[in-house]
């Protein structure tokens, strides 16, 4: 069957979470990067707020909590964390480029996403590739998470696409597994280069 459309994640992949450099940034130490990185980026806490069941408010006190509990008291490093976390990303510069180029080609353009409501409220409104989309699922409004199957058969309910004629481009190979398992063709995101190399494999013109 003929690849119709082109499904995007957007962390990693159009968007780059480079919240070591933020963090950096904050004048935290590499011991306390790599706390975060492992206590709070990684934690089930962020599962949460990707699945919509936690907000950054309660969040940011929960993670005071967890951090005080687990080696030492770290509230105004938690409190800087949040209310500079808008920095956390940046879009990368292609990204509106390689949505216009794929979409000018004739495909069908979509991101599927997990992302925190709070911090999809702060960010999506100044991504460039945005408008360019013809539909995007964020996994906090939905209340469901990659590689949940729920959340990627979102994409026919609500845009009528067939999986089967779609390939999904995400930086983690849990979600491409998934997308896999309904029949979509999954690209492994591991640079732009490697991506149009795969995307010109498959007969997609960019």
């Amino acid at each position: 069957m003929s690849i119709k459309n082109i499904v995007f994640d957007v962390g990693g992949v159009l968007v780059d979470f480079c919240y070591m450099e933020y963090m950096r940034k904050l004048g935290f130490s590499e011991e306390m990067c790599r706390e975060f990185e492992k206590d709070i980026i990684y934690s089930e806490l962020w599962n949460d707020m990707d699945r919509g069941d936690l907000m950054l408010e309660e969040a940011g006190i929960k993670f005071k909590k967890r951090l005080r509990e687990m080696y030492k008291p770290c509230d105004d490093e938690v409190d800087l964390f949040i209310e500079n976390i808008k920095d956390i990303v940046k879009e990368y510069p292609y990204s509106k480029g390689l949505l216009q180029s794929l979409k000018d080609a004739g495909y069908g353009v979509y991101i599927l996403s997990n992302y925190p409501r709070d911090l999809a409220d702060m960010h999506w409104k100044d991504f460039k590739f945005l408008p360019v989309a013809d539909g995007y699922i964020i996994s906090a409004y939905e209340r469901i998470v990659k590689p949940d199957e729920k959340i990627y058969r979102l994409l026919t309910e609500k845009f009528g696409i067939d999986l089967t004629e779609s390939v999904f481009i995400d930086d983690r190979q849990i979600n491409i597994d998934a997308a896999n398992a309904l029949g979509m063709k999954g690209i492994l995101f591991k640079n732009l280069d490697d991506c149009m190399e795969a995307l010109n494999k498959e007969g997609i013109i960019t």
